[in-house]
């Protein structure tokens, strides 16, 4: 009887050893969700025909009402980041009517955002001081005190730049002597100076003039 072995999942790891990222999974949109769009003719004439159709406005503006950022509903689209930020900045038809469709979208977002919000201040304070910080900073924000520096500290970059030369200045003084200056250099005995001439010595070549002549 031979044990049965599970073959190797080959799908579960990459050609280098490591687990494969998963699949990122968006989710799904139901076509009865999306709202109904009508969005004009194209009058651009360059670029040929736009892909900006009423199914993919349809999906852009319901993921951006649900709270995605425009680069997820744009891959919820089937298109590029690019491509949408392209549309928000054409002008001519579809973009123009498209443009002010993401935008009041947005607004409708935030809308519901606040109303959530400010439904639940009376139960946590603490929301209604974070909306009145954001929504009113100047009155409402946050006072960072910051110690100033003592008196005797008022320098500014310049001097310290200034210092910094002098001392590197005076490094370099130091550093070079003049060429006369002799430091620790041992001095050999010699003997003093004979200011007499030096004496001269006569030397016969002759034979037999060792003696001399009388006078």
């Amino acid at each position: 009887m031979t044990r049965a072995t599970d073959a190797p999942d080959r799908d579960r790891r990459s050609q280098g050893g490591r687990p494969r990222k998963p699949a990122k999974i968006l989710p799904t949109i139901r076509r009865k969700d999306l709202p109904v769009v009508h969005l004009p003719r194209q009058t651009r004439s360059q670029g040929g025909k736009t892909k900006l159709t009423n199914h993919r406005a349809a999906i852009i503006l319901h993921a951006i009402s649900c709270g995605c950022y425009r680069e997820t509903a744009a891959e919820l689209a089937s298109i590029k980041a690019e491509t949408l930020s392209h549309w928000m900045g054409w002008s001519g038809e579809p973009y123009e009517t498209f443009q002010r469709l993401v935008r009041k979208a947005e607004a409708g977002l935030e809308s519901r955002m606040i109303t959530i919000l400010t439904g639940q201040a009376e139960v946590r304070p603490e929301l209604a001081l974070a909306i009145l910080e954001r929504k009113f900073p100047q009155r409402w924000a946050k006072v960072t005190v910051v110690a100033a520096p003592p008196h005797h500290l008022n320098f500014t970059v310049a001097d310290i730049l200034g210092k910094v030369q002098e001392r590197i200045a005076q490094q370099h003084a130091q550093s070079q002597l003049p060429p006369a200056t002799i430091i620790n250099t041992a001095v050999k005995a010699s003997k003093p100076h004979d200011p007499r001439p030096p004496r001269l010595a006569v030397v016969s070549d002759l034979p037999g003039d060792s003696e001399t002549k009388p006078t």
